[in-house]
Formats: structure tokens, C-alpha cells, sequence
């Protein structure tokens, strides 16, 4: 029996790869964008700041990841917040997470700042588990984590000191 995906959501089929920085092609900060999360307590909810460090523009969103039965895909939320709304929630208790996000032929390539600084992980998504499994992985990818708990945002975000 098919699951039923929950109203206003979209599957996301991702994998999740550690980068190693030293055969990794270098990353043109040009187009890069600084994503700043804030995941919620008490909850699933993901705030997010996206600034694009070319222009200076920012974009700020709401989403939700459902838990999935498959760490490789799963039903996603977003909702898109002006500034003043961002504010508002940005003042709800959680955990904060901040990297730099680059794009990288089909996959970004998140370069972690803080606490986390010098890791790197590669993301590539997908519209389903099929088109997700046939993508060709780069060697700079050197250990899909797609299936590790604590390489999800949101246990990285609680990851205070840097060791996983």
C-alpha cells in the first residue's frame, strides 16, 4: 500500500556524502550561499536564513522533514517567511547550525563553520529513490552517510563540540 504523503508536502530523495577537502575540486565562494539553520525544539521544524554572498540577498523558510521510513527519501514542507517573520520564530529555543553552501556540478557541497569547521558533506536530491541511486558519485565523496543519524542536520545542529 502506497504511503500517503501529507498535504502540502513534496518528496525529497537525498544522499549524503563525507567530502574529503584534500581531492575535493576547489569551491568558487562567488556563488556560494551562507545558510544559517535554526532547528526548533520540540519538534521537527527547520528555520532557515539563506544568504547569497554574491548579491547579498536573503531568503528565509520554514520546513518540515517528515520522519521517513527510508533515510533515503521522505515527505518535505517548506513555507517561505518575509524578514520580520524570520525574527519572530528566530526567538523560538533550539539548536543553530551555519555553513557555506556550494553548488558542484549536480551535488552541493556544504562547508561547515563553528563548532563543526572542516567538515564537509555533499548532498545530492533527487524526485525519487530510483533517479537518487543512479546518480554517479564523484571521488571526493568518500563514504555515503545518507543512512547515519548523526550526519543529519539536525543532530549535527546538537553536535556542540565538534566530534562525531
Amino acid at each position: 500500500m502506497p504511503v500517503k504523503l501529507p498535504k502540502y508536502a513534496h518528496w525529497v530523495a537525498e544522499r549524503r556524502f563525507l567530502v574529503d577537502a584534500a581531492v575535493a575540486p576547489t569551491l568558487d565562494s562567488a556563488g556560494a550561499r551562507r545558510i544559517e539553520d535554526l532547528y526548533i525544539d520540540g519538534g521537527r521544524l527547520r528555520l532557515r536564513a539563506i544568504t547569497h554572498l554574491s548579491s547579498g540577498e536573503r531568503e528565509f523558510k520554514l520546513a518540515k522533514k517528515y520522519a521517513p521510513d527510508n533515510p533515503l527519501i521522505g515527505p518535505m514542507a517548506n513555507l517561505y517567511l518575509n524578514a520580520e517573520e524570520h525574527a519572530v520564530l528566530a526567538a523560538l529555543p533550539g539548536e543553530r547550525l551555519s555553513k557555506l553552501r556550494h553548488k558542484l556540478g549536480g551535488f552541493t557541497v556544504d562547508v561547515f563553520e563553528g563548532d563543526l569547521k572542516g567538515l564537509m558533506l555533499a548532498e545530492c536530491e533527487a524526485s525519487n529513490r530510483m533517479a537518487a541511486m543512479s546518480v554517479e558519485i564523484p571521488d571526493w565523496c568518500v563514504r555515503e552517510v545518507t543512512s547515519v543519524p548523526e550526519y543529519t542536520g539536525w543532530r549535527l545542529a546538537q553536535n556542540r563540540d565538534g566530534v562525531i
